[in-house]
């Protein structure tokens, strides 16, 4: 029976899904080390200096999530209850902050908790008091271990998920998880909103969730969900793979600088890591596991929990696949970690063993059931199989004269060219391991002069030497054409090899001989003495030259043209005064006279136009005149119809 064509087809489509899904990294590339809580101590550790409640409050609860003695326990007490009094004078966060710091230290004195009790029982049960309000009554009355009754609780659930129905912003979830875990059984109702909140998270990268309004917020909401969940035994409605993404997000906020940052860092990491339902897995390179060589050989990888800690149960470590980046080669398939007697946190693995080429790997590392994909260099050693130099006619007539010198040293005899030849270098670099031809990232010829005084001084020229296609470095510098790089400065100059990359463990540079140049000299540098002397002289005064103006008619032309335009009204005035002007007609009227005067400014403001005025003073003298030129023409236009009406 024949098997169907796509048979095959299928069946790598889903070995490839599967191999995919099983390298999809599940656990945290990180972790809080001991350099972090350094840090992170120096940031909270201003609170000690007892100027406020607040970051008072911050230094004593984040030296007791990191295990740390309290300092100034005696004066830090003093404080508190100097600062609390009777109660009546302090703020309800203020006194929040006071019962909880004076918790945290656990040595001081008794506070007046009569005042106390009473001042946060009546935010309580003051209906109007806000969520904020309610979790820091809530929270203090736990600090003096005062639990509220069951009366008082069903009415402040009630309260409660009345305030949710006018505001149930992220903030106030986070808020509400907090003050149901003080409940007890009568706070499962804040349970069912776990879900409701986790999925306003935002995805950042495919690594990353967090709510909007940052590190305070998120470390708010997660540590009150999954603390709420551990004291009502119920796991909380959140993946592994969103835990995993909450704890990528914190740790990435190791850098934060606010005490009351610090401490909701803390806090967060600390129930991520010890609640019985999710507890993320840091997969990472141990310090100085970036890279593997011959002299070094084995990639350490750090199993752990986000604290750094070991794990309680030691999982076996194996690394499913290591795969060369530049051509996706699998180079090793589940072959597994060793643990370290010394460190139950620290795994290693001889990745040489296998001879691996040199280069950039991503291993996929899993322990137990979670996974997560490393990266790591393997470094090789570089020799110089051969290097020869010298020189050869530009034009190449002539084969090179080529010497070999053998690293490191320096070619004997002094190299001379001039700006008819070229310079010639050849070189082969091989991996010292195979003994195969390799390329590198870099590999530089560098000259510079070799006298730190005179015309020489501080002449340096760096090329680039390229591989062919059997990987042998050429480097050519015809010297006529590159005699402007070097400023036309002949003398001694020293070639020195530079060759470097990533994934070498002995890049170097080789001064390999000396040259002297004879350079052609510049054509702008030939100046007689005068031309040089004038460089520092005054230039001539640049004048500017306006533009001629244009040829214009003699004074008769223009003399006579005016004539003819004026003759039109001189043969006007003629005629009149041959015929005789009749104006018994002539209305005298006021507005026929000031039509006629209006008409006549009229012509008169053209003819200012013409002279001196531009064209918007123009118009606004011409409105003017106009509205008046226009009503008395249309009044006198109406009497003389009139008239001839009669």
């Amino acid at each position: 029976m024949r098997t169907p064509m796509w048979l095959p087809l299928i069946a790598s489509t889903l070995a490839c899904v599967a191999l995919s899904a099983s390298v999809s990294p599940t656990s945290t590339s990180s972790f809080l080390s001991k350099a972090d809580i350094t840090r992170l101590k120096k940031v909270v550790e201003p609170g000690f200096e007892l100027k406020d409640l607040a970051t008072l409050h911050y230094a004593v609860i984040g030296y007791n999530l990191v295990g740390e003695t309290i300092p100034k326990n005696a004066e830090a007490c003093k404080f508190i209850l100097s600062s609390v009094g009777d109660a009546s004078g302090l703020s309800l966060e203020n006194l929040y902050y006071a019962v909880t710091a004076w918790k945290g230290i656990g040595i001081c004195q008794p506070l007046p908790n009569a005042a106390i009790i009473k001042t946060f029982a009546a935010v309580v049960e003051k209906e109007s008091s806000t969520i904020p309000e309610v979790f820091y009554a809530v929270t203090g009355l736990s600090a003096v271990s005062q639990h509220l009754t069951e009366p008082a609780i069903v009415k402040l659930v009630k309260a409660l998920q009345a305030a949710l129905k006018k505001d149930d912003s992220i903030l106030n979830l986070g808020y509400l998880f907090h003050i149901a875990a003080e409940l007890g059984p009568a706070g499962s109702f804040a349970f069912e909103r776990i879900e409701d909140a986790i999925v306003q998270a935002d995805e950042v990268d495919g690594k990353y969730l967090q709510f909007e309004g940052g590190l305070s917020i998120t470390s708010l909401v997660v540590k009150g969900a999954f603390q709420l969940s551990t004291n009502l035994k119920k796991k909380p409605p959140i993946t592994s793979e969103q835990t995993v993404k909450f704890a990528n997000y914190l740790l990435s906020r190791r850098s934060v600088q606010t005490s009351k940052g610090v401490v909701g860092l803390l806090a967060a990491l600390s129930v991520l890591a010890n609640n019985p339902f999710e507890n993320p897995i840091c997969i990472a390179l141990a310090d100085g596991g970036i890279s593997v060589s011959s002299k070094q050989p084995l990639v350490s990888v750090k199993v752990c929990d986000i604290l750094g800690r070991s794990l309680k149960t030691l999982p076996s470590v194996v690394a499913n696949s290591a795969t060369r980046v530049s051509d996706d080669v699998v180079v090793i398939s589940k072959k597994a970690f060793q643990p370290l007697a010394s460190d139950k946190t620290l795994y290693t693995m001889n990745l040489m063993e296998i001879k691996p080429e040199r280069g950039v790997y991503k291993i996929s590392v899993s322990a137990g059931s979670v996974s997560n994909i490393v990266t790591v260099k393997v470094l090789s050693e570089v020799v110089v199989d051969y290097l020869e130099i010298g020189t050869a006619d530009a034009d190449q007539t002539t084969q090179p004269k080529l010497s070999r010198v053998e690293y490191p040293k320096k070619l004997s005899s002094k190299i001379e060219a001039d700006s008819q030849q070229k310079l010639v270098i050849r070189f082969l670099l091989k991996d010292s391991t195979s003994q195969k031809p390799i390329r590198v990232h870099q590999a530089f010829v560098r000259l510079y002069s070799v006298s730190n005084s005179g015309n020489t001084q501080g002449q340096e020229i760096i090329f680039v030497a390229e591989p062919d296609t059997g990987n042998v470095y050429k480097f050519d510098m015809d010297v006529g054409s590159t005699a402007g790089e070097f400023g036309h400065i002949s003398g001694d100059y020293n070639i020195e090899l530079i060759v470097g990359d990533a994934v070498l463990i002995n890049s170097f540079q080789w001064n390999v001989a000396q040259i002297t140049l004879k350079l052609p000299e510049s054509q702008s540098a030939v100046q007689t003495s005068d031309e040089k002397s004038n460089l520092y002289k005054p230039k001539p005064e640049i004048k500017h030259m306006f533009r001629e103006p244009e040829v214009r008619p003699s004074r008769v032309v223009s003399n006579l043209f005016t004539g003819l335009c004026l003759a039109p009204v001189l043969l006007l005035l003629i005629l009149w005064a041959k015929l005789g002007v009749n104006i018994s007609n002539f209305p005298l009227s006021l507005s026929a006279i000031i039509f006629h005067l209006g008409l006549g400014g009229i012509f008169a403001l053209f003819g200012v136009f013409w002279l001196q005025l531009n064209m918007f003073v123009t118009l606004r003298y011409l409105l003017g005149i106009g509205v008046v030129t226009f009503l008395a023409g249309n009044k006198l236009l109406s009497q003389i119809a009139s008239r001839k009406g009669r």
